[in-house]
């Protein structure tokens, strides 16, 4: 993730750039640091919430759907 915020950052400040450039070269440079710094602020927001999203949902949890399992478990010998 060291690497994919600063390039959403660039690539913010690059387009917002772009973007302004027709009213002034002085408020298309002026912006780029705060579009750039919006745009990774909103990817972190959704890697965060992804996983979160990841963290509450267990892949892992094939055992406890496993009839045979609750069988073996639950036999008295």
């Amino acid at each position: 993730m060291a690497i994919v915020y600063p390039m959403v950052a660039l690539v913010g400040g690059l387009v917002s750039c772009v973007l302004l450039w027709p009213y002034g070269a002085a408020i298309a440079l002026l912006s780029m640091p705060i579009a750039g710094s919006l745009l990774a602020l909103a990817a972190a927001v959704l890697v965060y919430r992804r996983t979160a999203d990841e963290a509450g949902t267990s892949h892992d949890r094939a055992g406890d759907r496993d009839p045979t399992r609750t069988l073996r478990t639950t036999e008295s010998r």
